[in-house]
């Protein structure tokens, strides 16, 4: 937990040794296997985590294809928002595809800090921020059906992804198949 000490205080420009003792004492450090699902569809999500190490991915089913709507990386947070806060079931799981290493902490106590924190809910606050602005970007070109724009997306903004993450969740991730994602890269690479 360390690491994300380091990191809020970077984010605040500051130490934060006072609040931190009563925020580390609600969290939870977890690891999560390749392909385990961290937040399960079918439940109501309680939590949100912050990613430490590894991959994890947004995925839902559509016409029995697996469809990955986004990557979560070290320094991101995550959780199924719309199922947390709605009290609702998800509209997707939330899977790890690598290894990982995250932070857990209860929804309800995510929320205080969010609206009346002055340190740490600086901190998720701009991490949310950039949660929306990344959301964005990846909504914007999930709207091109063109397979050379969405991978050089991921090339020049993900490079750990496509370095570390099977190639079917990159494909997945496009809305191509596998076989379709080398064929691309076989005519990319002769080009």
């Amino acid at each position: 937990m360390e690491k994300l000490k380091l990191e809020v205080e970077k984010y605040l420009q500051g130490r934060i040794d006072n609040e931190w003792k009563a925020f580390s004492s609600q969290l939870s450090v977890h690891t999560a296997s390749k392909r385990e699902i961290i937040f399960r569809q079918t439940d109501i999500c309680d939590s949100v985590i912050y990613v430490l190490e590894g991959i994890a991915a947004s995925e839902y089913n559509e016409e029995d294809k697996s469809i990955i709507s986004r990557f979560f990386q070290p320094g991101n947070l995550c959780s199924n928002m719309i199922s947390a806060v709605s009290k609702t079931f998800a509209s997707d799981n939330v899977i790890a595809i690598t290894n990982m290493k995250y932070v857990a902490m209860p929804f309800d106590y995510f929320m205080n800090l969010y609206l009346y924190s002055d340190k740490i809910g600086i901190f998720l606050r701009k991490k949310i921020l950039e949660h929306l602005i990344e959301a964005k970007n990846i909504i914007n070109i999930k709207t091109s059906s063109v397979t050379e724009v969405q991978y050089s997306f991921l090339e020049e903004n993900y490079p750990e992804i496509i370095a570390k993450t099977p190639s079917k969740y990159v494909a997945a991730f496009i809305g191509i198949t596998p076989e379709a994602l080398s064929r691309f890269l076989k005519q990319r690479i002769s080009s």
